[in-house]
């Protein structure tokens, strides 16, 4: 199943909390794209450090669930400190789009239920796959893009180190 993910740090190293949790995740996903680095303005909480996003595309066999659980795992593992709402942090990856399938339970919402209103989500999303098309909006990711009213300010990067998929 295709699947893409979103990334945020803002805490450390960014670069570095970045490349660590994409290394992290193509030991189960086959990481076939991945994104630049994103500096965006922090959302919802404005009182913190900028943040460094990304997205990455690949194939898996795990379910959503078991993908939940491997994003967990990771964001754990590397120290992810749970603070409050839209808070700073370490790492953060979000399940964005698991191949058609579309769900909402108590632990997982696909498509993710925020990314088509966020410019640090979409943006590199685009750069990657701006053709997918959201099975909840049927919409593509590049029209979801072009729908946004403000992005915000949105720097795109290049990766100091190189990525090893």
């Amino acid at each position: 199943m295709r699947v893409y993910l979103g990334l945020g740090s803002n805490i450390g190293d960014r670069e570095s909390n970045l490349l660590d949790a994409i290394e992290r995740l193509g030991r189960e996903v086959e990481i076939e794209l991945i994104s630049s680095p994103y500096d965006t303005e922090p959302v919802g909480y404005d009182h913190q450090p900028r943040f460094l996003n990304a997205v990455v595309g690949g194939d898996t066999g795990l379910s959503p669930d078991d993908l939940l659980k491997l994003v967990k795992k990771i964001e754990d593992d590397m120290g992810r400190a749970t603070t409050f709402v839209n808070g700073p942090r370490l790492i953060d990856i979000d399940i964005l789009l698991c191949g058609d399938i579309v769900l909402d339970s108590e632990f997982l919402t696909v498509p993710h239920a925020r990314y088509a209103e966020r410019a640090f989500v979409l943006v590199p999303l685009a750069q990657i796959a701006p053709n997918v098309v959201c099975p909840l909006r049927h919409k593509s990711v590049r029209v979801l893009l072009n729908d946004l009213k403000d992005p915000g300010q949105i720097i795109r990067k290049d990766w100091a180190r190189s990525q090893h998929v």
